[in-house]
């Protein structure tokens, strides 16, 4: 079942970029503050009917666990402009599989002895190499040596935002409601910092509260999952969204033929076997 449960965020963070791509639209500020709100409505809700209960402390951690993670999908949202999905997403995952691994595996202690830590980069490697097949090789041009460096940069916060619940002792859900406000408020900082005005009757923005409730799922069941799993499991099994959105790319938003789909299905299958490896560590 814990298993099961850390597929869920895999399952709806696959399916949220398609959507968005296919129905909501906007550009990456819009996209980024809908969510959020998206996100909040969903979590207010299940606080209102399940009423969780967390310190200050707590709430304080979680806050900044979800303002860190508006730097991060931000950075990633603007990078599908700046060199393309087909640019970014890999190099995102990389280095979002990268710091997680290292910081749960090493940094909290889940993996323990060398035995483990070798099998943990080898199964790390090996999920690499199938996010590089399946999405392409990055081709690095002198001109996008600065866009690499914002996700780079950016890409921390993806680190905090799993990593600053570790410290918690309210876990799972008791936490969704307020790192969603910390989304929010950093999503909303966001947006009028690159818009330059408050956020009013903005349609793209509104139509992108819906991709915030197909959010609100995959979050609130990563946070689960980090309780059940741990840091290192529980976000290598999301890193599988990469196999739903691959898929629907090319069903959906006929992204690819089928001369291409081969070696995005290679490199699939070399993710999940290196995620298998990882979570039977």
């Amino acid at each position: 079942m814990n298993i099961v449960i850390g597929l869920l965020p895999a399952l709806f963070w696959g399916i949220l970029p398609i959507w968005m791509q296919g129905r909501t639209g906007g550009n990456w500020t819009e996209q980024l503050l809908g969510t959020s709100v998206g996100g909040v409505i969903s979590a207010i809700v299940l606080q209102l009917i399940f009423h969780y209960d967390y310190s200050l402390t707590d709430f304080l951690l979680y806050f900044v666990s979800g303002v860190c993670w508006s730097i991060g999908q931000g950075g990633q949202y603007w990078g599908y402009g700046a060199l393309g999905v087909n640019n970014a997403v890999p190099f995102s995952t990389a280095l979002q599989i990268i710091g997680n691994s290292l910081i749960g595996g090493w940094v909290f202690g889940e993996w323990v002895g060398w035995h483990d830590s070798v099998l943990g980069v080898i199964a790390l490697l090996i999920i690499l190499a199938g996010v590089m097949i399946s999405n392409g090789v990055i081709h690095v041009s002198r001109k996008d040596l600065g866009a690499y460096a914002m996700l780079v940069v950016t890409c921390v916060g993806y680190w905090g935002y799993s990593g600053f619940p570790h410290y918690t002792v309210a876990k799972g859900l008791n936490g969704f409601l307020p790192q969603t406000l910390g989304m929010m408020a950093g999503a909303l900082t966001i947006y009028i910092v690159g818009r330059k005005r408050i956020p009013g009757q903005d349609p793209w923005g509104l139509r992108n509260i819906t991709s915030g409730f197909i959010f609100a799922v995959a979050a609130g069941t990563y946070l689960m999952s980090l309780s059940l799993n741990g840091l290192v499991n529980g976000f290598v099994l999301t890193q599988l969204n990469v196999v739903v959105a691959t898929i629907l790319g090319v069903v959906v938003l006929k992204e690819a033929n089928l001369k291409q789909l081969i070696p995005k299905v290679i490199g699939l299958a070399i993710l999940i076997g290196g995620a298998v490896m990882m979570v039977h560590i």
